[in-house]
């Protein structure tokens, strides 16, 4: 998922990636498009879901609960 240098994982070549089209974009003065980048960051364990982006002092160790809405879909 990760790796370093020569080695890189896949959430390293797709950030590099999705950056590397934005500059792309914003260099074309006739493209007019507004960027925003959402990250979120969880990982399955156990059968717990933590969020990766909280410190892990500060995790609930029940983990976060997954629910599902009709317009929302699925979410933590």
């Amino acid at each position: 998922m990760t790796g370093y240098g020569q080695n890189k994982g896949i959430l390293p070549r797709a950030c590099t990636e999705i950056f590397r089209r934005i500059r792309e974009r914003d260099a074309d003065d006739s493209v007019k498009i507004e960027h925003r980048i959402e990250l979120s960051m969880i990982e399955i364990y156990n059968e717990r879901v933590q969020d990766l982006l909280v410190k892990p002092e500060t995790r609930p160790t029940e983990g976060l609960n997954v629910r599902e809405d009709p317009k929302k879909g699925v979410y933590v």
